[in-house]
């Protein structure tokens, strides 16, 4: 009988990143438990072990004030040499959770010298991403996409429970990458993969839907808000940018870091948005249908693009687009303005 294979996940980075948090949220309740996790002091000392029946989850100590890149990489890297050193594939390092603490939204250079140290196999992990602006997550993206491919950068919220399923898949694909076993043991490692997490998937996946909905809605609202500005072409500026707040949004809430190439492939193929916006602004008594239209439209394509895995087609985009156009038509977006001021 084939041994099982047990993915081994490293997870490192300073110090109240919420480290112990990500782990807990990416975990069965119970696994780890809430006197583990602390928001005044550094819990983890050396090496925590949280053992799940498809992966072990190693919680290494933060990286203190006041000490040197070398020594918290000697630290790190001692664990995953020791582990090499026991000669047991069971053991080794599959994946490198480097965390990094989005609301601070600041890369510094400790930071860079790690991650590099690491790249091989690490993921890097920007926790509490609801905190951050679209300013900053544009900002700190740029930064970061000169040390790690886009696809590795997972954006994420323990409190909020969102980008933990692009997590789950990205980690899937490194640990994969990472054991070296019989096709047989592989297969058997996914489907408990799948099995464990199916729940959880499940709960996520709703839970982040539920938002990405009401953000749509929202955005639908505020342009439909936006376009009472009597002006033509006053408020086409004000709509584009609301927009793309409602893009970047939607997709840090399924754990993606939206680049430019995305905002600008999702604002202009979901629907020639731009010309409808010009229309709207020389056809007064249509400038709320239009704007608020438009604008529900293309966050529905962007929650279906970002739920898909960002995989959907032009030709997919398009049909989310054009069904979601027809739904907003069947909207009276002053009566909602009035019922939502009313609340």
């Amino acid at each position: 009988m084939s041994q099982k294979i047990t993915a081994n996940i490293l997870v490192c980075g300073k110090s109240g990143v919420g480290k112990t948090s990500l782990v807990q949220a990416m975990t069965l309740p119970g696994t780890v438990p809430d006197e583990a996790i602390s928001d005044s002091r550094p819990c983890t000392q050396g090496f925590d072990l949280y053992q799940t029946e498809v992966a072990n989850f190693i919680d290494c100590q933060g990286m203190e004030p006041g000490q040197t890149v070398e020594q918290y990489c000697s630290t790190v890297m001692g664990e995953v040499v020791q582990r090499l050193d026991s000669d047991k594939s069971e053991n080794l390092v599959h994946a490198i959770w480097y965390c990094l603490n989005g609301s601070g939204a600041r890369l510094q250079s400790a930071d860079a010298k790690l991650i590099r140290q690491f790249s091989e196999k690490a993921l890097l992990i920007v926790s509490k991403a609801d905190l951050m602006r679209k300013e900053q997550t544009e900002s700190l993206l740029a930064e970061l996409g000169t040390l790690l491919p886009v696809e590795r950068i997972i954006l994420v919220s323990s409190m909020e429970k969102t980008g933990l399923a692009n997590l789950l898949d990205e980690t899937q694909k490194v640990a994969e990458t990472s054991i070296d076993q019989a096709e047989e043991e592989l297969n058997a490692f996914r489907l408990r993969w799948e099995e464990y997490y199916s729940s959880m998937r499940q709960l996520w996946r709703s839970g982040a839907d539920a938002a990405a909905d009401e953000l749509i809605t929202w955005a639908a609202g505020r342009a439909a808000a936006i376009a009472i500005i009597p002006l033509p072409l006053a408020d086409v500026g004000p709509l584009v940018a609301n927009e793309a707040y409602m893009i970047y949004k939607l997709g840090a809430v399924y754990g993606y870091a939206v680049d430019k190439t995305v905002l600008t492939m999702l604002a202009g193929m979901a629907g020639g948005s731009m010309a409808g916006k010009l229309a709207a602004s020389f056809l007064p008594f249509l400038k709320i249908p239009i704007a608020a239209g438009i604008t529900y439209a293309v966050g529905k394509a962007a929650k279906a693009y970002f739920a898909s895995g960002m995989s959907l087609s032009k030709e997919e985009l398009r049909r989310e687009f054009l069904n979601a156009e027809k739904e907003a038509k069947k909207t009276d977006w002053k009566q909602k303005m009035q019922e939502e001021e009313e609340e």
